[in-house]
């Protein structure tokens, strides 16, 4: 039998060959993840921490397809122009290394997780706003914490996790996540999920599951700034035109279909590491954050997801440098950006403030 499209029948040596040299690629990935697990688990967190940051200098010095999306989603961030001299040059790469140290720090948690408990993480956010957060996740609405590739996301799944089920929450927390490539890789990241207390369900899964849940009056953390690419004029594409930081972006419309089919809570929620060599966060919460409908349904559903990356973009112009977007975030196309202080400044913190060296 042949396969659609005329390519080659599955059982063919060159279709199995290459099958089964990128599954043993990926097994072999999460083996070496377990083992990385392992060694850095040895080592104090600081060193760890100290030796992510050389690798990360290295990688950002030899990785020109990620450098240039680094700085182009930086760009909108920091209030930089497409037309760049070499001091913009300069502050794009000065903050660009910086993200890369701190995505690299977050790999060194994610590898050191296995070794902490959700008290642990709990113990690691520090935050006055417990009684607040308490009385969402005991409260019996439905409530959505819409979440960016920011800080240390899953710190605060496992701790809220931790403070819910002291609270009497009837259900963990539901995180919905993408593939990390392969299942044998994921049956490692999300494993650790499952034992830090929540429920990773992929996105394939995850209207369904999200719904029920909600319905039950459950929490479910979403992850919102995946960007989508837009499809030929005329073509229905997914999601829905936002800006972010005043410049155009695409982005996953799900989680405001999800709030507005059950009148869930949503709470923005980003999780952000304080600076030094400690395993210790902030979360930024908005409890203050509302939504109406006007039983226009993709009118609300712009509005809605527009209102939840208007309060995202403070804190990601606050720590521009904690926000982990490696692939083209942005449309090619800019809108108008509103004023923002001059972009020479960045090293001294008075565009944004910085997390650590």
């Amino acid at each position: 039998m042949i396969s659609r499209l005329g390519q080659a029948p599955f059982w063919s040596s060159a279709v199995w060959k290459s099958a089964v040299w990128k599954s043993a690629a990926w097994h072999a990935v999460a083996l070496l993840w377990r083992l990385a697990g392992h060694g850095l688990r040895a080592v104090p967190q600081s060193t760890a921490y100290a030796i992510s940051g050389v690798v990360a200098d290295r990688v950002y010095g030899n990785w020109p397809h990620g450098r240039r999306n680094i700085r182009a989603n930086l760009r909108p961030v920091l209030g930089i122009n497409s037309s760049l001299d070499s001091d913009d040059r300069s502050v794009l790469d000065y903050w660009g290394r910086r993200q890369l140290r701190r995505y690299a720090e977050l790999l060194v948690d994610e590898a050191r997780l296995p070794g902490r408990s959700r008290a642990d993480c709990f113990d690691a956010l520090i935050t006055d706003e417990w009684p607040e957060l308490d009385r969402a996740l005991s409260d019996p609405r439905p409530l959505i914490f819409a979440v960016m590739h920011f800080g240390n996301w899953d710190v605060a799944g496992a701790a809220f996790a931790e403070r819910g089920a002291e609270s009497g929450a009837a259900d963990p927390p539901l995180v919905l996540v993408e593939s990390l490539g392969h299942p044998a890789l994921d049956a490692v990241i999300h494993g650790q999920r499952r034992r830090l207390g929540m429920v990773p369900v992929s996105i394939e899964q995850a209207p369904l599951s999200a719904l029920r849940a909600l319905r039950r009056g459950g929490t479910v953390g979403i992850l919102i700034d995946r960007p989508l690419t837009r499809l030929e004029p005329g073509v229905r594409s997914p999601g829905v035109d936002v800006t972010f930081c005043g410049a155009p972006c695409r982005l996953p419309d799900g989680f405001a279909r999800l709030a507005l089919s059950t009148n869930a809570r949503i709470i923005p929620l980003a999780t952000a590491r304080i600076p030094g060599r400690d395993f210790r966060f902030t979360p930024l919460l908005d409890f203050d954050f509302t939504y109406a409908s006007t039983g226009d349904r993709q009118a609300d559903v712009q509005a809605l997801t527009q209102s939840v990356l208007n309060v995202h973009q403070q804190w990601v112009r606050r720590y521009p440098d904690q926000w982990y977007q490696f692939r083209p975030f942005f449309n090619d196309e800019r809108v108008e950006t509103q004023p923002q202080p001059r972009k020479h400044a960045a090293k001294s913190g008075t565009v944004a403030q910085g997390t650590g060296g």
